[in-house]
């Protein structure tokens, strides 16, 4: 079983949860000026609103990933608490240090993330 340095540790997914709710906040504040760019603009064009909704749905798609990262993080805290961190959840096995390291907030080895992804895309939804 590999050895992690907890604070090291720690500190990258305290790094990572900044950076998601970095990029929620700014989602949010561009969805805000969004809001107030279709009250001044309420004779627009159709095509214009249908762009501004696709724009809208990605946003509210990206919000819902991040949510999904930002809880995968809190339970990459817990397990590091635990001592269980870098174990698969699914078949216990030791996630490789090369992906910990790509995604600190890993919970899963890269066979069963695979799995996991290919069963959210046959079902159609986001890969959370």
């Amino acid at each position: 079983m590999a050895t992690y340095d907890k604070d090291k540790v720690a500190t990258r997914l305290r790094e990572r949860a900044a950076e998601i709710e970095e990029r929620r906040r700014h989602l949010r504040a561009d969805d805000n000026e969004q809001r107030d760019a279709e009250l001044a603009d309420y004779d627009q064009h159709p095509a214009d609103q249908g762009t501004e909704t696709l724009e809208a749905e990605i946003d509210q798609t990206t919000l819902a990933i991040l949510d999904a990262e930002a809880k995968d993080v809190e339970t990459a805290m817990q397990r590091l608490e635990e001592g269980t961190y870098g174990i698969c959840i699914v078949g216990g096995e030791e996630i490789p240090e090369g992906w910990l390291e790509a995604i600190p907030e890993a919970i899963r080895c890269i066979n069963h993330q695979k799995e996991y992804d290919a069963e959210l895309r046959a079902r159609g939804g986001p890969l959370l």
